[in-house]
Parts: structure tokens; C-alpha cells; sequence
């Protein structure tokens, strides 16, 4: 179990990878949308030929896999924050109540 001045240390050394983890989704989601743009008015075709051909092509599949990625690292990032603010809370109350007596 961690102690209350490593999960403080833990939030403050995490902000910085967790704004870069989100702006990558931020960034990879927009890459998507241009990645299958491309895949559209490269392919040949009827409008839903072209939309499908653009779905499955390996370009953006590929960016699809580093989306996918990318939201991982970010929500096990941001679960891992959550649950170091709720041990802190946890900490806070139980310092809170042992100082009125209550514990």
C-alpha cells in the first residue's frame, strides 16, 4: 500500500503523462477521420463501396489499433489517478474523524 506522500507524489508526477496520454486520443481520433477520408477518395466505386472499402483499409486499421492503444494507456492512467484520490479522501476522512475522537 502506498503512503499518503507517495500517492500525492504519484498525482503530482502523473499530470504531465495524463494530458499527454489524452491529447494523444484527442489527436488520433482526429487522424482517423482523415486517415479514412483518404481511404474514401482513393478507393473506386460506388459512394458505400468507396465507405467501405475506406473501413477496412490497412492504413486505417492500422490507426485504428494506435487509437485503440492510446485510450488504454489513457483510462488505466486516469483509473490509476481515481483510485489514488479515493485512498486520499479514505485518508482524510479517517484523520478527520480519529481527531474528533470518532475512531
Amino acid at each position: 500500500m502506498k503512503t499518503m506522500d507517495e500517492c500525492v507524489e504519484f498525482l503530482c508526477a502523473s499530470d504531465g503523462p495524463y494530458a499527454d496520454a489524452k491529447a494523444k486520443v484527442k489527436y488520433l481520433d482526429k487522424k482517423l477521420k482523415v486517415v479514412k477520408a483518404q481511404a474514401f477518395l482513393s478507393a473506386t466505386g460506388t459512394g458505400e463501396v468507396r465507405k467501405a472499402m475506406s473501413e477496412v483499409d490497412p492504413v486505417h486499421l492500422e490507426s485504428l489499433e494506435e487509437y485503440k492503444d492510446a485510450c488504454l494507456d489513457m483510462e488505466t492512467l486516469g483509473v490509476e489517478r481515481e483510485t489514488i484520490n479515493i485512498r486520499i479522501e479514505i485518508w482524510r476522512t479517517k484523520s478527520a474523524n480519529s481527531r474528533k475522537g470518532n475512531i
